[in-house]
């Protein structure tokens, strides 16, 4: 208490977490558990739908009088109803995957203990998005996610977001930042802004502001320039830190990157160059030892995989933990974060509905509008007929956020053509399922692609989901090689095709799931097991996605034996291995730049090669020296992430 006590003397403000011991009441029982926690994990409860109650008492300490107090929660399914000392403070409703705030400055005591309440619910219901059962991954209820208190002075801040602009042609980039307090009707704010490039550590920016603000305006607005930035690239995920301080009452540290991302003709463009991007789609919550309160981790084990996987792009069925995100900034994965509406309701929604949409997107935006790996919101998935709230929704949404691409997510454009939803956004989409959930035999795809592309008027299409789901389709794993071998060669052909993202990582769990029980219902859809276990498909997979092939490998110097297919004349004194790499122009296709070649000579010393830039089509010849006697070597991205290994 006492260490608590200097630091928010010192600094005015303080998050002070909440993770660690609760207790619960649930069914009528009582359990001491560890939050952050889903009660769909524990024996006897794992198809439990319906309120739970968690409860502790707050470390509210002496010099926290005075202060603001907020509570925030990372994210609570789907309802939370918060008490403290036996008061409403507020509620979360139909909303589980975003996170949110309340101010309970005035709901404390500072002269008694005080007690927590969160009374939650994972209830199936016709208010909230995913709807009633309509949804295919597990229905994990209670406090899932991190908790904290934010004490602040009386400014306190609600959000910094940052919108980069790169100026390629004079190499110089600025950055507007738009400052948002909780009380919107303060007026001006003094406060400091400091911004450091994480790879170089140097403070690129350091100054003191006044800033105003106009009446009905939301934000307190700056914009600075910096010289030469770094950009951000999937290869280089290249960052800003930053840190907005009002000193005495509070301050909020984030990232930022600059990146252009955009559709241009009939392909993505990733800060000026035409790429066409391979990537896989997780499905969080899938292990059974942790359901959705996955540790930090697990989650970065799992991104590390997806990095290995050479996964350029992904997207979400629902919101991740916000670390995760974190991670796809840091490691490089381009990202689409989506509205958690699949199949159901068709059509229109109701007013309630349409609202709790317009929420959960609001709040989407709010936390994670300064990632650069995330490049759009996606509004449905799945759904039928629902041109006008698509539409309504992405409009929302670009008052909010103009800078990304706004789509929707859908399966059967190759039946509904024209008048398929994912055509009214930025992005034409196609949950691609040809041989299996849709139709019997996958040799339709190529007649389907060109049904597809006289509608598309110009335009790109991303395949947004692929896979081989058991136990519906069985086979195997072997199945499942086969089949996502010939999609990806007919993908690869169709050159208005900018990417796919292949479903998916793992084994995962939903309460729709066919195969097992309980807290192990699963559907076999992944290239690992639930456990992020590889299979065979994984490394099927990886080497697909890689960018580089390896055409030749070979001894250098030598000559072939006659009548000996393959057999070289070599001795001790000719140890160099000639290699040729090819880079990929189908999907995967970009430029790479900063690679390295990494081998073990045969003196037992790690040999690195930097590698030139190396473009799309192009053939690259390299010379080993003093090769190890396996001939083994890998590839390596610049962030150091293997890319492909002989």
């Amino acid at each position: 208490m006492a260490l608590l006590s200097m630091v928010l003397t010192a600094n005015a403000q303080q998050d002070v977490s909440l993770d660690g011991q609760w207790e619960l009441n649930i069914a009528g029982k009582d359990y001491t558990v560890n939050v952050p926690h889903t009660y769909n994990v524990m024996e006897g409860l794992e198809d439990y739908a319906g309120e739970a109650v968690y409860k502790r008492t707050l470390p509210i300490t002496a010099d926290m009088k005075g202060k603001t107090i907020r509570l925030h929660f990372e994210a609570v399914y789907h309802d939370a109803i918060v008490f403290i000392n036996g008061k409403k403070v507020g509620e979360h409703l139909n909303k589980g995957y975003t996170p949110f705030s309340m101010d309970i400055t005035s709901y404390i005591s500072h002269q008694t203990s005080n007690i927590l309440e969160v009374h939650t619910s994972n209830a199936y219901t016709d208010k909230a998005l995913p709807y009633m059962r309509s949804f295919d991954w597990s229905n994990d209820g209670g406090i899932y996610r991190s908790v904290k208190l934010h004490v602040s002075g009386k400014q306190s801040l609600r959000y910094v977001h940052v919108t980069p602009h790169v100026d390629f042609t004079a190499k110089s980039g600025k950055a507007r930042f738009d400052v948002r307090l909780w009380d919107d009707s303060q007026k001006t704010i003094k406060g400091r802004l400091t911004v450091k490039n994480r790879q170089t550590g140097a403070t690129v920016h350091d100054a003191a502001l006044s800033l105003s603000k106009k009446k009905n305006e939301q934000h307190f607005t700056t914009t600075i320039e910096i010289e030469n930035p770094q950009l951000w690239h999937f290869d280089t995920p290249n960052l800003y830190d930053f840190t907005f301080e009002i000193p005495g009452s509070d301050a909020l540290s984030d990232h930022f990157g600059f990146r252009e991302f955009k559709i241009e003709g009939r392909g993505f463009v990733l800060n000026g160059e035409q790429v066409r991007l391979p990537g896989i789609e997780d499905m969080p919550g899938s292990n059974p030892e942790f359901g959705m309160a996955e540790p930090r981790a697990y989650i970065e084990k799992t991104v590390r995989m997806m990095k290995d996987l050479n996964t350029t792009i992904t997207r979400f069925h629902y919101l991740p933990d916000g670390y995760m995100i974190d991670l796809m900034d840091e490691m490089g994965i381009l990202a689409d974060l989506e509205l958690s509406w699949w199949q159901q309701p068709r059509g229109k929604l109701t007013p309630e509905l349409r609202e709790v949409a317009r929420e959960s997107l609001s709040e989407m935006v709010e936390a994670y509008y300064n990632h650069p790996c995330l490049y759009g919101w996606g509004m449905s998935n799945e759904v039928s007929g629902n041109h006008e709230d698509v539409k309504l929704l992405a409009d929302h949404v670009r008052k909010l956020d103009n800078t990304r691409i706004v789509d929707v997510l859908c399966n059967k454009i190759w039946k509904n053509l024209a008048d398929d939803p994912s055509l009214v956004l930025d992005l034409p989409t196609w949950n691609e399922y040809t041989g299996t959930w849709h139709g019997n035999d996958r040799e339709e795809l190529p007649l389907r692609f060109a049904r597809i592309d006289s509608i598309l008027n110009g335009r790109p299409l991303l395949i947004t989901e692929n896979g081989l789901c058991e136990p519906v389709f069985a086979g195997g794993d072997g199945t499942r090689i086969d089949d996502m071998l010939y999609h990806i060669k007919e993908w690869q052909k169709a050159p208005f095709v900018c990417g796919y993202i292949y479903f998916c990582v793992q084994d995962y769990r939903t309460q729709m799931g066919e195969e097992g029980l309980g807290k192990y219902r699963i559907r076999r859809h992944g290239v690992t097991k639930t456990d992020l276990t590889p299979k065979p498909s994984y490394y099927v997979l990886r080497q697909l996605m890689s960018p580089v092939e390896i055409t030749k490998v070979s001894p250098a110097n030598a000559t072939k034996k006659e009548g000996l297919a393959g057999q070289y004349d070599i001795n001790d004194s000719n140890r160099d291995a000639e290699v040729v790499l090819q880079v990929k122009k189908s999907i995967p296709t970009y430029i790479l730049r900063g690679y390295q070649l990494k081998y073990t000579d045969g003196d037992g010393k790690v040999q690195m090669i930097s590698l030139p830039d190396m473009h799309p089509g192009e053939r690259y010849p390299f010379v080993l020296k003093n090769i190890n006697a396996q001939y083994s070597f890998e590839i390596f991205r610049p962030n150091e992430f293997s890319v492909i290994s002989y």
